[in-house]
């Protein structure tokens, strides 16, 4: 945390100011005396020897929805932060830097005042709590009737009030603020995401001593496993465990958190196996970087150069050229690091940094960040760069060996108006469609000159050792669907899912914000949650599930696959009901 420190002590322009904790406060012992601070109604918490937490971290998770209830009116939601609601001191989560954070004994009190007709339904509920404020300097993404978050949430958590099961899934959300949603190309969103889990592992912690309290058992014993699902990712990265976001998740999930049981994070592998985002070259070599017109924000593509016993003398240099421009070439030095390419007039096109990265044990792999200005300007008079079809190589005489290219993610998020355009990188070898018109799902084995890649193509945010990567399958022929990206071995994830109907119905009924509403989603962020609800049923049922491998073996235990092949989660995984 400490390396995103002055993000932390301003955090303008990603939360409205009435948003920040002006005095956060340390987390005290009111949540175990206080019966208005309590995380769950006693008729709500959880077996102590047969529970499993389910955490998300989403947006505009649906908290007041039917499926996070116990028939007896009370809610499964033990915590849920909104980070970017309004703070209002006094209440819980004064230890909080931003937002609010709603407990179970809280929602269910206004659960009670809906179901008694003394406010109007769950819709008043969101408006009360403050998630949902029209008037507030944000993008109001609770208000909408079917989104990401609900879906996601029902799907790892959702079951129907008199389900048995229900009770020992309790839930930890996070509703990350809008403007970190709306960034694909995921900016400032390890800080958020980092801040969340911290918060869960909080929460769940404190979960756990307040069953010991109530329940009369001894401080310590109770030790429930959690299983975070996060269905974000990013389409560049070195995807090799080395950022701190992933070495966050796998020092958790390795080393374990005191107070508590095993914890899994589970992500998507992603959905962009088509996209052209991925590429690999050796020094001298070039490709096309195709920018389309009209994309207002900036563009951006890493380049990872293989893992070393330490840094070369001779840094490794890029080279870029913006249509109808020369060639230029960076000149990265121990002190000089950050090249910029500008017209003919002086004004910035582009500019690249040189990042590299400690893998530990001396290891180093070299990177460099390349960032476009948007191809459509502002305001008329302001520069920006053209768009068509740039080149871009690994300069020759760089350090040999394989440098990964990756495009980052620059695409419209559903409910937000960002003028997003997607890039993508061309190399005249790669083939979109073969002779029958049908797409080409797999990178053809010889691949002479062939630089853009499907395989290697997943969730930036996946590379770890530990964290669980959940691909798509159609519900029908149960074969990968064709935008599920590739792990570096070639195959869809770690488990699959169903999440498509047929390879010609894309989409699945998901839940939508109200009780009883659905629409379709489609994606591998739909397969996560249904993975991670997998893995906290059979922790919940006691099986030992302590790592990747486990839960692939005891997945394709399960249902049995062909050699080689990820496990399909078995259909008894579920459906909410809605």
């Amino acid at each position: 945390m400490s390396a995103f420190e002055e993000f932390l002590n301003d955090p303008a322009g990603v939360l409205p100011d009435d948003a920040l904790n002006p005095d956060p406060q340390e987390l005290d012992d009111d949540d175990l005396t206080d019966p208005a601070l309590a995380y769950l109604h006693d008729d709500a918490l959880p077996d102590p020897d047969t529970g499993c937490i389910v955490a998300v971290i989403d947006d505009a998770i649906p908290f007041a929805h039917e499926l996070l209830r116990l028939s007896g009116g009370h809610s499964r939601v033990a915590s849920i932060w909104v980070q970017d609601a309004a703070f209002r001191p006094g209440g819980a989560g004064a230890d909080l830097p931003s937002g609010i954070e709603l407990r179970g004994v809280e929602i269910g009190t206004w659960l009670a005042q809906a179901q008694a007709g003394t406010i109007p339904g769950e819709d008043a509920i969101y408006r009360l709590s403050g998630v949902l404020d029209m008037n507030r300097d944000t993008t109001p993404s609770a208000a909408y009737a079917h989104g990401h978050g609900a879906a996601v949430a029902m799907l790892a958590a959702g079951f129907r009030p008199d389900d048995p099961q229900a009770r020992n899934h309790p839930v930890i959300a996070v509703n990350l603020p809008p403007r970190i949603t709306e960034d694909s190309m995921g900016t400032l969103s390890p800080i958020v995401l980092l801040a969340s889990i911290l918060f869960i592992i909080s929460r769940a912690r404190r979960l756990c001593r307040l069953i010991e309290t109530r329940k009369g058992l001894p401080a310590g014993s109770v030790r429930l496993p959690v299983v975070v699902n996060i269905s974000f990712g990013l389409t560049a990265g070195a995807r090799d465990g080395s950022s701190l976001f992933e070495q966050f998740m796998d020092a958790v999930s390795a080393g374990g958190i005191a107070g508590l049981g095993k914890v899994h994070f589970v992500l998507p592998t992603g959905n962009h196996r088509l996209a052209r985002l991925h590429a690999r070259m050796t020094p001298g070599e070039d490709l096309g970087w195709r920018l389309p017109p009209d994309d207002r924000t900036v563009t951006g593509l890493e380049i990872w150069g293989p893992a070393r016993q330490g840094l070369p003398a001779a840094k490794m240099q890029v080279s870029l050229a913006a249509p109808g421009h020369a060639t230029v070439t960076t000149a990265f030095t121990a002190i000089w690091q950050v090249s910029l390419l500008a017209d003919a007039d002086g004004n910035e096109l582009a500019r690249a940094y040189y990042t590299p990265r400690n893998l530990g044990n001396g290891r180093w792999r070299e990177g460099v960040t390349v960032i476009i200005m948007p191809t459509c300007p502002e305001r008329l008079g302001e520069p920006y760069a053209p768009s068509g079809e740039w080149r871009i190589g690994v300069a020759a005489g760089s350090p040999a060996g394989d440098y990964d290219l990756t495009v980052q993610r620059d695409e419209v998020i559903r409910g937000f108006h960002r003028e997003a355009r997607q890039s993508w990188l061309h190399d005249g070898v790669y083939q979109v469609y073969d002779e029958a018109g049908r797409l080409v799902l797999n990178d053809p084995q010889p691949n002479p000159g062939g630089k853009v890649l499907r395989r290697g193509t997943f969730n930036g945010y996946a590379g770890g050792r530990h964290s669980l990567r959940a691909g798509a399958v159609d519900q029908l022929s149960r074969k990968p669907l064709p935008y599920c990206s590739m792990l570096k071995d070639g195959q869809g994830g770690d488990c699959m899912t169903p999440v498509d109907r047929a390879i010609t119905q894309p989409g699945m009924t998901a839940s939508g914000r109200g009780s009883g509403s659905f629409g379709l989603m489609s994606g591998t962020s739909m397969a996560a949650p249904q993975l991670a609800r997998w893995v906290a049923a059979q922790m919940a049922q006691g099986a030992a599930l302590d790592d990747r491998a486990a839960v692939r073996a005891h997945a394709a235990a399960q249902v049995p696959t062909q050699p080689g092949e990820p496990p399909i989660i078995p259909d008894s995984a579920g459906f909410p009901p809605f």
